[in-house]
């Protein structure tokens, strides 16, 4: 399993010992240089992707010296600000990939402020199967495809295949399932550096997603009170559409995961936005108690975990 963002790449390798949930046995990382990727929205691509060509094949091979062998496949994390998600719903769904695709990229252009020509964008069927004359509503991923390709051209430069890429909600709510037995649905937050996502998961699968992102000059008090009135409005959308069953309203507690430094903070946006007890993932929550699994922040390993658990490579 990989994990790279504008900081780092990380290397976590999982196996199973002596339970069903995979423990961590091994983590590399390497620091990148603060300009290795330009500007963007959704992320930028590379300024001298040689450099980063370098650093992954320096990182392949303490792949191979901490997991015993050759890796040649592998999953990927990114961050959620580079790899987006929305909803959209098909009336007819194409039983051809590529025009599926263009049929999402179609609902795509009506829903977010990006050139979707630029884009690579991936849908799979979510929530309950649509009956006779329904719609079907598929939860659709997106990044630019340009960033995207230069990551996995680095990867396969190092002989790793990238079998499968997703983002830290999608990642860490797919080791939320397989970890707990009592989160048939649930509410997500993953708090970032400057904002946060929101993954509202039914037991039928991803419901609604938020992606917000605050000023980071914005004073603390400012900061809270506007990620408070954007919590307060999700609760009212999801008690309106009545996303988790009629009448069922929100969970009985928000699950949260963010950095030691801010958790409370978040506890109490939470708490006073959303009326919930912010249940708050901590480092106890990934299996295994050797010194590795001290190297790695829970913000990352969860996610990472995730993925490790939701594909074969």
């Amino acid at each position: 399993m990989f994990l790279l963002d504008e900081r780092e790449l990380v290397l976590a390798h999982f196996a199973r010992q002596n339970g069903p949930t995979p423990e961590l046995q091994a983590v590399r990382r390497r620091e990148l240089p603060s300009d290795t990727f330009q500007e963007g929205t959704l992320g930028g691509p590379l300024r001298e992707p040689a450099q980063f060509h370098d650093v992954v094949a320096e990182l392949q091979q303490a792949a191979d010296t901490a997991t015993g062998g050759p890796v040649r496949a592998a999953a990927l994390v990114l961050p959620d600000r580079w790899l987006r998600l929305t909803f959209a719903e098909l009336e007819d769904v194409p039983r051809n990939p590529k025009l599926r695709e263009e049929a999402l990229r179609f609902k795509l252009r009506k829903q977010v402020p990006f050139r979707v020509e630029e884009l690579r964008v991936r849908g799979a069927r979510t929530g309950a199967g649509a009956g006779a004359g329904e719609s079907t509503r598929f939860l659709v991923a997106f990044g630019v495809e340009r960033v995207l390709a230069q990551i996995e051209d680095s990867f396969r430069r190092a002989g790793i295949h990238i079998g499968m890429v997703t983002n830290a909600s999608l990642g860490a709510a797919h080791g939320i399932r397989q970890m707990q037995d009592d989160t048939g649905a649930f509410l997500l937050l993953i708090a970032h550096r400057d904002g946060y996502s929101l993954l509202a998961h039914t037991e039928d699968g991803p419901a609604l997603y938020r992606y917000k992102t605050f000023d980071p000059a914005l004073p603390p008090a400012d900061a809270s009170r506007l990620a408070v009135r954007e919590l307060r409005l999700t609760r009212s959308f999801i008690e309106e559409r009545s996303l988790f069953g009629a009448g069922a309203g929100l969970p009985e507690h928000v699950l949260m995961l963010a950095a030691e430094a801010s958790r409370a903070t978040w506890r109490e946006r939470l708490e006073e936005a959303l009326g919930l007890p912010a249940r708050v993932f901590d480092d106890t929550t990934i299996s295994g108690n050797g010194s590795e699994a001290g190297e790695l922040d829970l913000d990352r390993a969860l996610p990472m975990l995730g993925a490790s658990l939701s594909v074969r490579t």
